[in-house]
């Protein structure tokens, strides 16, 4: 009902428009310089009508070419995102060359261009292509100037991975110079240092690698333990009992439980003669975690009682009867003790098990000693074949009887 008194009203009112523009069609004029132009108001209103469908059309075709041109901006972004994907895909399942060729192709139109060449980067080192590999990381620099600090680093990591160390130590201090040394490349820094013995250098770098706190505190230690580790060292070959202690109580107390460390501080301390200490700190690391370096060490002890320490080993190999470690060990100690048979019972215990040039050295002398020549001349040329690795292939001479 009330649709049809719209449409009703409609008709009139268009009834009398009509009416009214036939009675008068109204004038309409417009001046443009000396250009008149002349037209009824049906007319001009039709014009209107006209121009107005034609900016609605032209608005509508460049709309739809615009969109035309997102579409396809899309299309592109979204293989580019597709070849990204499938070149990671690629070179994590080892196919370098195919990884490289989709990275490079989808860059242009990849979320990141910088990221793409970064990873090529990798993909051409591992196909041992240098020259395209340094082009990618220029390309990955020159669409994102932030990308500098990654693309050194990770040619950093790739001249590491090919032995090239001095090469990429210099490449992190070129880094290190403009002053954009992140944690990641102080961390590889120290690590080239304690590799090529540029252990002042890694010194110097300790309050910076203490002070990153994005490196593990555990992993800081364990850089610094190095040159911390060398001081001990030096103190020991220097026989300074004062040294020896003050560098061994610098070490974090997380280093000083670590097995490497407690053996070279006991090392040290046998070349400083204090044995008790290095007996006593040998024994918790034996008795704690059976470290076999701390056991091959303790045999070298000279205390001054050494059936103590014999004692003690004895104790251990209750334990662990079938150790050849800690038979040669006993061995050594029973030498000291000079409880000979003893000695020789655990020697040939501990060859039996795992022979070695130097324990097989060790019983030709006790043999030697004990007046044995002929099992004492085996051992030794026991000793020498273990010391070669090998037996000669060499004929035997024989000797002919006439």
């Amino acid at each position: 009902m009330r649709g049809a008194a719209i449409v009703a009203l409609v008709l009139v009112a268009g009834a009398l428009l009509a009416h009214l523009l036939l009675t008068d069609p109204g004038y309409v004029a417009i001046r443009l310089g000396r250009t008149l132009f002349e037209t009824t108001l049906p007319v001009f209103v039709m014009l209107l009508g006209g121009v107005h469908l034609v900016a609605i059309a032209a608005t509508r075709a460049f709309a739809s070419r615009r969109r035309i041109a997102q579409l396809r901006a899309e299309r592109r972004r979204r293989k580019a995102r597709d070849d990204s994907q499938r070149g990671l895909i690629e070179l994590a399942a080892g196919q370098w060359k195919s990884a490289e060729e989709l990275l490079t192709r989808a860059a242009p139109e990849a979320d990141s261009a910088a990221a793409n060449y970064l990873i090529a980067a990798r993909a051409a080192d591992l196909l041992d292509a240098t020259e395209r590999r340094d082009e990618w990381l220029s390309r990955a620099q020159d669409e994102a100037p932030e990308a500098r600090v990654a693309a050194l680093i990770t040619l950093t990591e790739m001249q590491m991975r090919r032995g090239q160390d001095e090469a990429a130590l210099q490449t992190l201090e070129q880094l290190d110079a403009s002053g954009d040394l992140n944690s990641r490349g102080l961390e590889l820094m120290a690590r080239l240092c304690q590799k090529l013995g540029r252990n002042e250098r890694l010194k110097e770098l300790g309050p910076r690698l203490l002070n990153a706190k994005e490196l593990p505190e555990d992993q800081v230690n364990e850089l610094l333990a190095h040159v911390r580790l060398a001081e001990i060292r030096a103190a020991g070959e220097r026989a300074n009992q004062s040294a020896l202690e003050k560098a061994w109580s610098d070490l974090p107390r997380s280093v000083r439980k670590l097995p490497q460390s407690i053996v070279t501080y006991a090392r040290a301390a046998m070349a400083c003669r204090d044995h008790p200490s290095a007996e006593r700190v040998l024994r918790e690391l034996i008795e704690e975690t059976g470290d076999t370096a701390a056991i091959r060490l303790y045999g070298e002890l000279v205390p001054s009682d050494p059936l103590v320490p014999l004692e003690r080993a004895e104790g251990w190999l209750r334990k662990r009867p079938e150790d050849p470690d800690l038979l040669a060990a006993c061995a050594k100690l029973s030498l000291r003790a000079e409880l000979f048979g003893k000695a020789r019972s655990y020697l040939e215990a501990s060859l039996a098990r795992r022979p070695t040039a130097e324990n097989s050295l060790i019983l030709a002398e006790l043999l030697e000693d004990l007046g044995e020549r002929e099992a004492a001349t085996m051992w030794l040329r026991r000793a020498a074949q273990q010391a070669v690795g090998r037996r000669s292939n060499l004929p035997r001479v024989r000797l002919r009887r006439y």
